[in-house]
């Protein structure tokens, strides 16, 4: 398994916001976790990459315990996380945001890497040398997971990633995630946008008040209505 989550318990200070929140994913796997604004999502994508560490529970990835780690630690062994907030440098360029997130020091090697991400978002080939700032949302989301992309990652983690966006936008997003799919890239993604996700996705876990209520194949989730309804909306 290359990602285990079990028994997470995450705090804001008093306030507890997710509940022995337990999720696996394998490699090559795109899993959605779903619920409503603020049920706990994007909570337990920030307890993973180690913005909020749980108080106690375990998180493992490649079955080595990462749970405590600094941010990071933890993007060095493998994962990446896109927020929803995109959190682009404004007065860089497209191609210095995507240079930030290379790993590799090689002139080339960035190069080779950008040409990969330019390949996979066609629209920011003509965009590169202009600063992030002037971007569309979807353009800046282009980016920010381009960037996270550029430090080949083996888990990525994307956090509401058609918020704000256009449905033709939301559809660019879904043939791209089919092409990360293909290339056997591992997801976790959190929405609010049920069909989007479940489109994309293989397996589905739905989080209520920070509760898992849900655990199973997408299919399985599609026909009971009375979960798509009672817990997101559907």
């Amino acid at each position: 398994m290359l990602l285990e989550v079990s028994n997470i318990n995450t705090f804001y200070d008093v306030f507890q916001a997710v509940f022995n929140v337990s999720l696996t994913v394998d490699t090559g796997e795109v899993v959605c976790l779903l619920g409503r604004n603020g049920a706990g999502k994007t909570t337990t994508l920030s307890s993973i990459m180690g913005l909020n560490s749980p108080r106690s529970g375990s998180i493992k990835f490649k079955e080595r315990e990462i749970a405590g780690n600094k941010p990071f630690q933890i993007a060095r062994t493998g994962i990446r996380m896109v927020p929803e907030n995109r959190l682009i440098f404004s007065d860089l360029t497209v191609r210095e945001n995507l240079e930030l997130g290379c790993r590799n020091k090689s002139g080339k090697y960035r190069s080779e890497k950008i040409d990969k991400i330019l390949d996979l978002f066609p629209r920011l080939e003509g965009l590169q040398y202009r600063a992030a700032g002037d971007l569309s949302g979807g353009e800046q989301q282009m980016v920010t997971i381009g960037r996270s992309l550029m430090g080949d990652p083996e888990l990525l983690l994307l956090d509401e990633l058609s918020v704000g966006l256009a449905p033709i936008v939301i559809e660019l997003f879904k043939r791209q995630i089919g092409r990360l799919r293909e290339e056997k890239i591992t997801i976790l993604l959190t929405e609010q946008n049920v069909l989007f996700a479940l489109d994309i996705s293989d397996r589905a876990y739905v989080i209520d008040k920070g509760t898992i209520v849900y655990e199973g194949n997408v299919e399985q989730l599609r026909e009971n209505k009375r979960l798509m309804s009672e817990f997101l909306g559907v």
